[in-house]
């Protein structure tokens, strides 16, 4: 939640834009590292995920960062989407929705439309 109130101030822009963008940063990358122990398909780490690369996407501007960060994402809770119970499969599924209209959009105004 801290990298997300970072990039939100980062989103309306600041004098101090540069110190924003490496907090936003720093405590994404925190948050990621201590979420890595969590199921793939864990509501909390795909959040973070979508979270973290519309980060890199719109506040960073490396949209090649963003698209990697939510493939892999979306790859791994794919690979476990079958070995989770029903309440944690449909909020896994509708954070899942968002990372593959996020990559679609993306990768279609960057002009590399790839199938998901």
């Amino acid at each position: 939640m801290i990298g997300d109130y970072y990039r939100y101030v980062a989103e309306l822009g600041t004098d101090q834009l540069e110190s924003v963008k490496q907090g936003a940063l720093e405590n994404y990358e925190l948050a990621n590292n201590s979420c890595q122990s969590l199921n793939p398909c864990n509501p909390t780490r795909l959040g973070l995920a979508l979270n973290f690369s519309v980060f890199y996407y719109e506040v960073i501007g490396d949209h090649k960062k963003a698209c990697e960060l939510g493939e892999q994402a979306l790859s791994e809770a794919l690979e476990k989407i079958d070995d989770v119970d029903e309440e944690t499969f449909r909020d896994a599924k509708s954070i899942i929705e968002l990372l593959k209209e996020n990559l679609s959009l993306w990768k279609e105004e960057d002009g590399q439309i790839h199938d998901l």
